[in-house]
């Protein structure tokens, strides 16, 4: 019964996310969790711990396996077994919620406020493993709720512990039935309630604005790789250029073409003869440096700027410890699947005044690659999540980036091999799209002079603080 009780809170748990976006479900789920392993051994605390985070990604992360068959070119017991694996590693850090709990029912506020803190501790483990997996976490599925006033002065960190915390007080209100925690439920359940049915965001008019233009080509990885695809890719893209477009940006997608950038190639050319210094065109490719090769964004206008992927994703685009340990990327047989990550200290990218944020497909889910300092800015997001298939990988991805927008203010402009493509205002809300597997265009103008938020200022300051705090306290009270 208890692992069915699992089973139910983790499926629940992966509907609170895009593209189904039930985000209150997210709370029973926590609540169904804490009566599983409220009066269990710590043996079994463990074991359904971990069960309980390894069904969530099962549930959320299962696109994983579909990369590796799809692409990577392996059987489906093998992608089955490395997807598996990979799961298991990322649900580990969350059995240290199993060492620390203590019986909600019989605690007061210091051992929940510890439970929601050991959550956060799990989330930052994982968001560091094999240079992060920062997916699912809870902070990430309530965007358009009340939170949408937390992200930008505290960010996703802190959401995750005022949901664990309440899911807490909700549940203790159940259990123990004592009037203040009934009232504090009560409470906090019609505040979070209450932005369902009232808007927060009022139209505000800008003084500056930044006129773009999105292409999504809806081209797959399989035809990228294809040889005998490359040159209709090519002119695909060579006809959307030949179109004059005369807004600011261009932007195109991730690794457009499946071999570093060099000047043997005829869409360079296309490019380097559309841009000039009153617009930039923006698009991913290849890049090598010396026997490096990297994962670029390009800025083409009177001259070319670079930036390079700062974190690639693990064992699709570079190989842990490939040195030391076998190089399972060779064994993928993902093309360019050993590169190098960009250096953390790159040039910064401006168009005019207004300085432009480049984020690479992976890197949306860290909010501290984002150096925003001044207020004229705009985040430019590129990605190629055909990678994912018709999976819940686009949908997720898109709502982790729309976080971005709600913790800087500011306005995003992302465009997806095959979708999704959009343009995110700096409510987190998305103005236009184009859906999945559709070619199209996005065309319009978005301000830039916006306040600096409060998060991009001093980022996760203050959740560091409650957790040194919390454990330093439990510690304390440990030794004495």
């Amino acid at each position: 019964m208890k692992l069915f009780s699992l089973l139910f809170s983790a499926a629940l748990y992966v509907l609170s996310y895009s593209p189904f976006n039930y985000k209150i479900l997210i709370f029973v789920s926590l609540v169904i969790f804490f009566k599983v392993v409220e009066d269990v051994s710590l043996k079994n605390k463990i074991r359904y711990t971990f069960f309980y985070a390894f069904l969530i990604h099962a549930f959320g992360v299962s696109w994983v396996s579909e990369s590796l068959t799809t692409y990577g070119l392996m059987s489906i017991v093998g992608s089955i077994l490395v997807t598996t694996l990979f799961i298991i590693i990322i649900s580990l850090p969350y059995i240290s919620i199993a060492l620390l709990h203590k019986p909600i029912k019989k605690n007061g506020i210091y051992n929940i406020n510890l439970l929601a803190v050991i959550f956060l501790v799990a989330e930052y483990i994982k968001s560091l493993f094999f240079g992060g997996f920062p997916w699912l976490l809870i902070g990430n599925s309530q965007n358009g709720t009340i939170f949408n006033f937390i992200y930008p002065v505290f960010g996703t960190f802190m959401v995750s512990y005022i949901v664990v915390l309440m899911s807490s007080l909700f549940y203790k209100s159940f259990q123990v039935k004592h009037k203040q925690y009934i009232l504090l439920s009560i409470i906090l359940g019609s505040t979070y309630l209450s932005t369902y049915f009232i808007s927060n965001n009022e139209e505000v008019k800008y003084d500056e604005y930044i006129s773009y233009t999105i292409y999504q080509p809806n081209i797959y990885p399989d035809k990228i790789y294809d040889t005998d695809e490359y040159q209709d890719i090519i002119n695909q893209y060579i006809k959307f250029l030949d179109e004059k477009i005369s807004t600011d940006l261009i932007i195109l997608p991730e690794t457009i073409t499946p071999y570093a950038l060099n000047n043997n190639n005829k869409l360079l050319e296309k490019i380097m003869m559309v841009s000039n210094k009153s617009n930039i065109i923006i698009a991913g490719f290849f890049t090598k440096s010396e026997s490096n090769y990297f994962n670029s964004m390009v800025f083409f206008s009177e001259k070319v700027d670079y930036y390079h992927k700062r974190e690639l994703v693990p064992f699709g685009e570079y190989t842990p410890w490939y040195d030391t340990v076998i190089k399972l990327s060779d064994s993928l047989d993902i093309p360019l699947s050993n590169l190098s990550h960009g250096s953390d200290s790159q040039k910064e990218i401006f168009f005019n005044d207004t300085k432009l944020l480049p984020l690479i497909c992976f890197e949306s889910t860290f909010p501290n690659l984002l150096k925003s300092d001044i207020e004229n800015e705009i985040i430019i997001n590129i990605s190629n999540d055909g990678w994912f298939g018709n999976s819940l990988g686009p949908y997720q991805h898109l709502q982790i980036t729309q976080i971005r927008a709600l913790e800087f203010n500011r306005y995003i402009l992302r465009a997806a091999n095959t979708g999704l493509s959009a343009v995110i205002n700096n409510y987190g809300e998305i103005v236009e799209y184009i859906p999945i597997n559709k070619q199209g265009r996005l065309s319009g103008s978005a301000p830039i002079n916006l306040d600096r938020s409060f998060y991009s200022r001093y980022g996760d300051i203050f959740v560091l603080m409650l957790l040194f705090l919390t454990l330093l306290s439990k510690g304390l009270i440990r030794q004495k």
